[in-house]
């Protein structure tokens, strides 16, 4: 069968390999290295939960092993959109369906067929692009909310100057002391120089009515 290839990054994901025996961790993770990972191995769980806590930024990638629900409980916890694999040499549906219940992308068997853990992997690499493009579109959304709101404060901001600055049209007189006043908030830094011209259209604007 001919090798799937995964999906190229700009930079390396951080994977988090997590399995007792030493020849899995060297074996799978060469291959998960030849595969563009780049690979944090743990021998345990409790290690492998002591460097979940202390990656800055967090792992968006982890590999426990069976008796590894500790992990991906302190994996989703520290990143709730770490994409969490559990490897396991016994599957069984019911320890697929609790890894699942506690937020696993899947499970994978050893022994492994490389060419069905590449599909797989190429799956999980899928989610992560899709789970990242979420979130930046929400960093998007909420710079863009952020904006909109500044402009609405603004032009209120604008309005309620132009409505106080602005004499009502039967006073005319006092056309030139509400321009004074505006320049006189401009010099005292109280207004800035597009807060001063908007606020200048608008007075002259009450005045052409």
């Amino acid at each position: 069968m001919p090798r799937t290839s995964l999906p190229i990054c700009q930079t390396p994901h951080r994977l988090l390999l997590v399995d007792d025996d030493a020849l899995i961790r060297e074996t799978l993770g060469e291959f998960l290295q030849s595969e563009g990972f780049q690979v944090v191995p743990a021998f345990n769980g409790e290690n492998a939960e002591a460097l979940l806590q202390e990656a800055k930024p967090p792992f968006d990638l982890v590999m426990p092993g069976k008796t590894g629900m500790d992990v991906l409980r302190t994996a989703l916890q520290i990143n709730p959109s770490c994409t969490v694999l559990v490897v396991s040499g016994f599957g069984s549906v019911r320890e697929a369906n609790e890894a699942m219940d506690l937020g696993a992308y899947g499970m994978v068997n050893k022994p492994f067929h490389l060419d069905q853990l590449r599909n797989i992997l190429r799956r999980l690499m899928e989610r992560v692009a899709l789970l990242e493009e979420r979130d930046r579109l929400r960093a998007e959304v909420a710079a863009l909310q952020g904006r909109v709101e500044l402009l609405e404060a603004t032009k209120g901001r604008m309005e309620m100057l132009a409505q106080r600055f602005s004499p009502a049209p039967e006073n005319r007189d006092g056309f030139l002391e509400g321009l004074e006043r505006l320049a006189d908030l401009r010099t005292r830094g109280l207004l800035s120089d597009a807060e001063y011209e908007a606020a200048k259209r608008g007075h002259l604007a009450k005045w052409r009515e």
